[in-house]
Parts: structure tokens; sequence; C-alpha cells
């Protein structure tokens, strides 16, 4: 009996050292060369404490963080690409130095840029995303461009924030920049018309609930079964003929395009009816039309656009007619902020030094945003304080 029990304990010690010894391996060494991003396993940065569930939202940024590492390595492919590792959220979780409170100053204006990805800016310090450029240029303390993007945002959750947050800080003006999750998204198997539940970061959450999750083999067996399941929005690294043509085929479908288009509309409405002036941005891209070969091939390496360069171009055509139909129909502002970056498709090396990957931009071309919108940002707001000042007027 005790010789049983002693080679049972052989057998499970024997298994436990090497499942120990596999685990070691996968997380440190195996995780921290093949990501080549400078983290293992136990020090990566994981999404879902960048952000929390919410029933009616389906996620949002998590509150009060405070994340000041040193910038880690770029992606072969995109060697600016560097995230997460300088940024802020204040008590609301809006990426804002200052706390803010519902009822404000009578004479503040507030103004909130929802967006996804490239508005919060990942890549930027808070002090460099472009809405808070904006607000420094703007250079008025009674004036707040209050940063109100979340990575991975499309069009729905936009509506879904501004109904059940934005709007109860008082708004005096919405940016909207919006277009490019809605088209990227719609490639995913988490899709589903209407339903902010199915987003890019589910499988995080999905990863963070599984038993003994903090485990790599564990990790990487659930992150395994979501990749086959079509839940990772992962960035690629290299051409994926397969994933290109299935890009090419979902550019130019309308079901996307026409959920952007009424969401967005929904937004308008909803904010107009607040007696908010609602702004559409068309947003830069390093991508134009009509692009060489050459061009091409150096975005693979250097913005990694993974042969979806086409693909993006068609997609991104389609999201500026569709906001310049929307901006015209209901009498709003429209800033063409791409034109200025388009200045430069002729010296697309310079162009996409603005960018560290084929959306999101660095500090410098944060700052080409704001620059460009501070202007007729001025003019909503000399718009906005005479309706202010209308309003008054006609109720003493």
């Amino acid at each position: 009996m005790r010789d049983k029990l002693q080679k049972i304990g052989l057998v499970l010690g024997s298994a436990f050292l090497t499942l120990a010894f596999i685990e070691f391996l996968l997380a440190i060494p195996v995780y921290y060369f093949v990501k080549g991003n400078g983290n293992t396993f136990y020090s990566r940065p994981h999404l879902h404490w960048l952000f929390e569930e919410d029933p009616v939202l389906g996620f949002k940024a998590a509150p009060n963080l405070k994340k000041k590492n040193p910038p880690p390595p770029g992606l072969p492919n995109a060697p600016r690409r560097k995230m997460w590792f300088d940024l802020e959220t204040d008590n609301n979780g809006f990426r804002y130095n200052d706390d803010l409170y519902g009822r404000k100053p009578p004479d503040e204006i507030r103004i909130f840029s929802l967006g996804g990805s490239t508005t919060f800016g990942a890549e930027s310090p808070n002090k460099m995303t472009y809405p808070q450029q904006l607000e420094d240029l703007i250079h008025d303390p009674k004036i707040r461009v209050i940063n109100a993007g979340v990575g991975g945002y499309r069009s729905i959750h936009l509506l879904k924030y501004y109904q059940k947050v934005i709007r109860n800080f008082e708004p005096d003006i919405i940016t909207i920049y919006s277009g490019w999750n809605d088209f990227e998204d719609f490639i995913a198997s988490y899709w589903e018309p209407k339903n902010p539940h199915g987003h890019a970061l589910k499988s995080q959450f999905e990863l963070a609930k599984i038993p003994f999750g903090n485990f790599s083999l564990v990790w990487g067996a659930g992150k395994l079964y979501y990749s086959f399941k079509g839940y990772n929005r992962t960035v690629s690294v290299g051409v994926d003929v397969d994933l290109q043509q299935k890009y090419l085929r979902k550019a130019r479908s309308q079901v996307w395009q026409n959920e952007h288009r009424d969401n967005i509309q929904e937004l308008i409405s909803v904010a107009k009816a607040d007696g908010v002036i609602p702004v559409l941005i068309i947003f830069p891209s390093p991508q134009f039309e009509n692009a060489s070969s050459e061009v091409k091939s150096y975005a693979d390496q250097d913005i990694n656009m993974a042969g979806n360069w086409d693909a993006f171009a068609i997609a991104l055509r389609h999201i500026r007619s569709n906001l310049r139909v929307l901006a015209e129909e209901n009498g709003i502002p429209l800033i063409d902020v791409n034109n200025s970056f388009e200045k430069l498709n002729n010296d697309y090396k310079a162009k996409f030094n603005l960018f560290v990957d084929r959306q999101h931009l660095t500090p410098k071309g944060n700052t080409v945003i704001a620059e460009t919108m501070l202007d007729p940002i001025r003019n909503i707001i000399k718009k906005r304080k005479l309706e202010i000042l209308n309003r008054s007027q006609v109720s003493r």
C-alpha cells in the first residue's frame, strides 16, 4: 500500500513539476521573446484592468487610473506603436486631469470629445492627446475640452454613452470622431447589430473570468478557444491573404455602413434635442486613394497595414461620405481634419510618421488634429455663447 501511494505521489509530483516548468517557459521566456514588447506574461498590461464591464454600455474606461511606465518597444512592423504606458483618468473615467462634476458653473463651456481609442490616445500622455491639446490652444479657463474617448467604442457605444453618461455633465458641444471601429468590429464574429456587448474587448473580459486564468497555460487555452470563435480582434503582423480578402468584402458591405449612419443620426438628434451642438469630425488616416505599390509595401513595414490598405481606403471613403451627408442633412458643423493630413500624401513617409500604426496617432499627429480643429471650434464656441446669451435674455 505504501509503495502504491509513493508511486502515486511520485507521478503527481512529477506532473506538478512538469506543469510548473511549462508554465515558467510559456510565461517568461516564450512570452517575452514572442511578444517582443518587453513584458512577461505576468507583467503584461491587462486591458480588463483599464476598462470595466457595464450592463448598458458593454464596457467603459476605468476611473482613477494612474499609469506611468517607460515606453515599451514597438511592434516589428509598427516601430512607433507604444501604448498604455502613460495615462490617467479622472473619477468619471474621462481622460482628463481635473475631476468633473455634473453641475457646471453658469459661465463655463463644456466640449466633450467622443470617440474610440484614437480619441482616448493611449499612445500619448494625457497632455498630448488631441482634446487636451485643443483645450490648451483655446487657452480659456472657462472652456473645458474633456476627453471622453474610450478605446474600442463604435457608434452604438457613443450613442449609449451620451445617453447614459455625457448628458449628465451638461455638455454644450460634443465632437464625434467615429467610424473606424464600426468597420473593423464588423469583421469579427462577436459583432451583432445594435449590440454594445459584442465588442473588441469581449474575449479579454471573458478570459479574465476563467478560473485560474492568471496562469499562462489556462489563459493560453482560453485565448486559443476565443481565437477559433473569431472573437480576437488583434493586430496581425504580416500579410494574411485570406484575411485580406475578407477585409475587402466587408469594406463594401452596406450592413455596417447603415448601422454607423443610423447610430450617428440618432446621436445627433438626441444631442440637438438636449440643446447641445454636435460636431462631426472627418478623422485622419494614413491611407489614401490611388496609392502606389511602393506606398502600400512601406505601409506594411511601417504602420502594420498587413496588406489591408485597399480595404481601409474603401471603408474610409464610405465613412467620410456618410458623415458629410449627415452634417448637411442636419445642418450641423463638420470639421475635415483629414484634409490637413492629405496634404502630405506625396511625402507619405512624413505622413506615416504622424501615426503609430494604421489608425492611431503619435503626439505630433494629435497636435495636427488639435491645430486643425482650433479655428472651427472657436467659431462654434462663439455660436454657443450667443445661444446662451439669447436664452438668458428671453428668460428675463
